[in-house]
């Protein structure tokens, strides 16, 4: 092996592939926390959540069908 080479293992490349993962969401993280509106958009959730303004996952579906805004095949039924 050359003076300059270095050898990686294949532990060495999932680790680096981890590292890589873990930086991509912590910028985007970091963009996130940026962005006045989305982070406005958090705060009045995190209220309506504290107020009890919140509904299920079934509960809105069955919303969005009955006004027409989706199709009855169209969602997945938790």
């Amino acid at each position: 092996m050359s003076r300059g080479s270095v050898l990686l293992t294949d532990e060495d490349r999932a680790l680096l592939l981890k590292i890589s993962t873990l930086l991509e969401e912590l910028i985007e993280t970091l963009e996130i926390l940026e962005d006045e509106n989305t982070m406005k958009a958090v705060k009045e959730a995190e209220g309506d959540v504290k107020a009890g303004r919140v509904r299920s996952y079934n509960e809105f579906i069955k919303e969005l069908k009955k006004s027409g805004q989706i199709q009855p095949q169209s969602y997945k039924k938790l």
